[in-house]
C-alpha cells in the first residue's frame, strides 16, 4: 500500500492543478462531468466514446451500474462492468467515479461511527478489497440521502454521547472511508449532499464543512430534487472550504425524459449564474458540474435535450456566455442551418418555447403538483400527497399562499390554472405549426424527429391540461367544477382511444402517456355520482412571447382582444410581481419594457379584465443582453402577434380560504405517507 504521506500530496497535487483558489468571472470551470445511470454496456461505451470530443473530465457511474460497495466485493459481474466502462473512460482521457450509498445495508439499527471501531474496521476493508479488484476507479462519490439506511436514523453502538449528534455519524463515515481511499490508494473522495427535507440541511452542512479531509462536494442545484421553481439548493457556496460541483440534470427525468423536449438552455444558465454570485463570498470554489446523460433507459443523447448537455459545456466553458448565443450556436451546429437565416430563426424560437411549455405542463403555479415523474398520477389523491410532500412552500415561503390555494382552489383559482395549462397546449401547437416551413431545408431524419417529439409533446399537453383540470377541479369547492371535472375525463378517454387507433402515426413509443395510464386515471377518478359534463369557460390570453430582448428592454407580445384591458407584470423574482406596466389600447397586443438591467433574468405574466372577468396568464422568461453584447438567435418578430392555434386533432401534425400555514401541516400529516424513491 501507499504511505498516507505520499497520497497525501499526490491528491494535493491534483487539486492544486485542477482547482484554482478563485476563479474570475468568464474563467472557464474545470470539472465538466457527466453522470449514467443505466445498466447497458453497449450503450454507455456509446456514450463514453463521445467524452474527449465533447470536453468531458469526469464521468460518473451510478444507479443501476454501481451503487454499493458490497457490489465489488460479492457481484463479479459488477466487477467487471465497472472495469470496461472505466476502461472505457481513461481511453477518452477522463477519470472514472463511481457512487457508493452508505450505510450499503439494510435493517441497520445500530452502528460504531468509530472509525477505530469494528464496523468501520470492516467497512474499510471493502473499500480495501473494492479498490483493489477495481484500480481502474479513480474516485468514489458518497451518497447518504437514500441509502438502504441512512445515517441520521442509526442509533451509535459506541461512544453514544460524541456520536448522538447526527454529523458525527457523517464525519465518521467519511473519515473511515477516506483513510483507505486516500490515503491508501491516492484516490479523491467526493462527497454527495442529497437531501430529502430542510431539517437534514445543518447536519449535513456541518459534517461537510467541519471534515478537514480535502474532499470534493457535489450539491444538486435544488433542495431536494430538480424543479426550476425551486430555489438555488442553501448548500451551494456553504459547504467551508471544499471546492464544489454542481449536479444537473441534462436528460429531463422529470420533464419527460426526452420523449418529450425540454430545451432548458436558460435554466442551466440561471442555476449557474445563481451559484456562481453564491461562491463570490464563500469559502470554498465553484469548480464545475455533473450532468446527468440519461434517466435509465431514456437519454439526452439523439433528442433535444441534447441542447442541455451543449449549454453545459459552454457554460463550463465560459459561464458569461448568453443563453440565447448557446441555443443559436446549438441549431447551427445540430441542425446545419446558417446563423442569422430564417430557417435557423424559426428552429431557435422552437426549442426555447419547449422550456416554456414543459413549466407550464408539469407544474401548477410553480407548485411540483402531479407525479414524482414524468409520467401522469395514479390519481388525484396521489397528487395531492405529491404536492404536499414536494411543496416549494418548504424552500420558498413566499409561495405558501399559492400552495394553500392549491389544496382547495376557488372557480377563478381553478381558471387560471387551466388558463396557464392552456398556454402549454397553444405554445406547442404553435411550435408544431412553425415546423413544415423547415421540411425542404433539414435531413428527413431530423425533421422526423422534430416532428416526433413535437407532435408528443402538444398530445401530452392536451392530456395534462385535462388531467390538471380533473385533479384541481376535484379539490375545488364550487358546485361548478364538478361538471368541468366530468368534462375533462371524457376528453381524455377521447384522447385515450385516439392513441389506441393510431391518430399519430409518429407516436410510436406513447411514454410518458400511455392509453393504459390514462383510463387508470379516469377509472380512479370517475364518482358514483357523476355531474353532468360541461365545458369550463375563461376569458383567455394566447400568442404571448418574448420579442427582441436588449441590454436594458424587452417587448412582449399577445393577441389583443378587443375590449380586453391588458396590463403586463415584471417581476425579478417569483411569485410576485411588483412591477405593472398598463397597456394602451392603441399599443395592439405588444408593449416595450425599458430601464431593466443588463444581462438579468425576469419574468413577466399578462392580466387581462374585461366586465366583470379577470385572469392572469402563467409566468414567462425572458434575459436582458450584456453591455456591448449582440443579439443572436433573438426570437423573430411576426408582422402582427399570432393568431390563436385550433387544438391539435387527431392525425394532425405541424410536420384561499385556509390558514397560510395548513400546506405546511398537512405536508407533514401525508409526506410520512408516501414512499420516498432513491433519486
Amino acid at each position: 500500500m501507499r504511505s498516507r504521506g505520499f497520497s497525501v500530496f499526490v491528491v494535493a497535487a491534483v487539486l492544486a492543478c485542477l482547482l484554482p483558489a478563485r476563479l474570475h468571472a468568464a474563467d472557464a470551470l474545470p470539472f465538466h462531468g457527466w453522470t449514467l445511470t443505466q445498466n447497458d454496456t453497449d450503450y454507455n461505451l456509446s456514450v463514453i466514446g463521445q467524452v474527449q470530443a465533447r470536453g468531458v473530465t469526469h464521468v460518473q457511474l451510478s444507479h443501476r451500474i454501481v451503487t454499493r460497495v458490497d457490489q465489488l466485493q460479492n457481484e463479479p459481474e459488477v466487477v467487471e462492468r465497472v472495469r470496461t466502462l472505466a476502461d472505457a473512460i481513461h481511453a477518452q482521457g477522463a477519470q472514472a467515479i463511481v457512487w457508493m450509498q452508505e450505510l450499503n445495508t439494510s435493517g441497520t439499527l445500530s452502528y460504531c461511527f468509530d472509525p477505530d471501531g469494528a464496523d468501520l474496521q470492516a467497512k474499510m476493508q471493502a473499500y480495501r478489497e473494492a479498490l483493489t479488484a477495481l484500480p481502474q476507479i479513480d474516485g468514489v462519490m458518497l451518497s447518504f440521502g437514500s441509502a438502504p439506511t441512512e445515517l441520521a436514523l442509526i442509533l451509535p453502538s459506541c461512544q453514544p454521547l460524541q456520536f448522538a449528534a447526527i454529523k458525527e455519524k457523517y464525519k465518521g463515515m467519511i473519515e473511515a472511508v477516506a483513510r483507505v481511499v486516500m490515503d491508501e490508494f491516492g484516490k479523491q473522495v467526493y462527497v454527495r449532499t442529497f437531501y430529502h427535507k430542510g431539517l437534514e440541511i445543518p447536519y449535513l452542512r456541518a459534517a461537510v464543512a467541519e471534515t478537514e479531509r480535502p474532499i470534493v462536494v457535489m450539491t444538486k442545484s435544488e433542495p431536494n430534487d430538480f424543479e426550476p421553481y425551486y430555489p438555488l439548493n442553501e448548500l451551494v457556496g456553504d459547504v467551508g472550504t471544499h471546492p464544489q460541483l454542481l449536479e444537473f440534470d441534462c436528460a429531463g427525468e422529470y420533464w419527460g425524459r426526452g420523449a418529450i423536449p425540454f430545451v432548458a438552455v436558460e435554466y442551466f444558465a440561471q442555476r449557474l449564474r445563481e451559484s456562481r454570485a453564491r461562491h463570490a463570498g464563500a469559502q470554498g470554489t465553484l469548480i464545475g458540474s455533473s450532468c446527468r446523460v440519461d434517466r435509465y433507459e431514456r437519454s439526452a443523447i439523439g433528442t433535444l435535450n441534447e441542447a442541455n448537455l451543449h449549454a453545459q459545456a459552454e457554460l463550463l466553458a465560459d459561464a458569461d456566455s448568453p443563453w440565447q448565443a448557446i441555443l443559436s450556436r446549438f441549431v447551427t451546429q445540430r441542425f446545419g442551418l446558417a446563423p442569422a437565416s430564417p430557417a435557423h430563426q424559426t428552429l431557435f424560437d422552437i426549442l426555447r418555447r419547449t422550456y416554456w411549455v414543459g413549466r407550464k405542463m408539469y407544474y401548477a403555479k410553480g407548485e411540483w403538483a402531479f407525479e414524482k415523474g414524468s409520467g401522469l398520477p395514479d390519481s388525484a389523491l396521489d397528487a395531492m400527497t405529491l404536492m404536499l410532500d414536494k411543496t416549494i412552500s418548504q424552500w420558498d415561503s413566499a409561495y405558501v399562499p399559492v400552495t394553500a390555494g392549491l389544496i382547495a382552489p376557488s372557480l377563478q383559482n381553478l381558471r387560471e390554472l387551466l388558463q396557464e395549462k392552456h398556454e402549454a397546449m397553444e405554445i406547442a401547437q404553435r411550435n408544431l405549426d412553425a415546423l413544415p416551413a423547415l421540411r425542404e431545408l433539414l435531413d428527413a431524419g431530423s425533421y422526423n424527429l422534430l416532428d416526433t417529439l413535437l407532435t408528443k409533446q402538444r398530445v401530452a399537453t392536451e392530456i395534462w391540461f385535462h388531467m390538471a383540470g380533473a385533479v384541481f377541479g376535484g379539490r375545488s369547492p364550487s358546485l361548478q367544477a364538478s361538471g368541468w371535472v366530468s368534462w375533462h375525463l371524457d376528453e381524455m378517454e377521447r384522447i385515450a382511444a385516439a392513441l389506441d387507433s393510431g391518430a399519430w402515426p409518429q407516436i410510436v413509443d406513447p411514454y410518458p402517456f400511455s392509453s393504459e395510464d390514462i383510463r387508470a386515471f379516469v377509472a380512479n377518478e370517475r364518482g358514483l355520482l357523476q355531474a353532468a359534463a360541461s365545458e369550463p369557460d375563461w376569458l383567455r390570453i394566447e400568442g404571448i412571447d418574448v420579442l427582441a430582448t436588449g441590454q436594458t428592454d424587452v417587448r412582449v407580445v399577445w393577441t389583443a382582444v378587443p375590449g380586453v384591458r391588458y396590463t403586463v407584470e415584471l417581476s425579478e423574482r417569483l411569485p410576485d410581481y411588483p412591477q405593472s406596466y398598463p397597456v394602451e389600447d392603441s399599443a395592439g397586443g405588444r408593449l416595450d419594457i425599458t430601464g431593466l438591467q443588463p444581462q438579468t433574468p425576469y419574468w413577466f405574466r399578462i392580466r387581462a379584465e374585461a366586465d366583470d372577468q379577470t385572469m392572469v396568464s402563467g409566468d414567462y422568461t425572458f434575459w436582458t443582453r450584456a453591455l456591448g453584447e449582440d443579439e443572436p438567435g433573438a426570437p423573430s418578430e411576426p408582422s402582427e402577434p399570432p393568431e390563436p392555434s385550433d387544438p391539435l386533432e387527431p392525425g394532425d401534425s405541424g410536420g384561499g380560504a385556509f390558514a397560510a400555514l395548513w400546506p405546511l401541516l398537512a405536508m407533514l400529516l401525508l409526506a410520512a405517507a408516501r414512499r420516498r424513491r432513491w433519486r
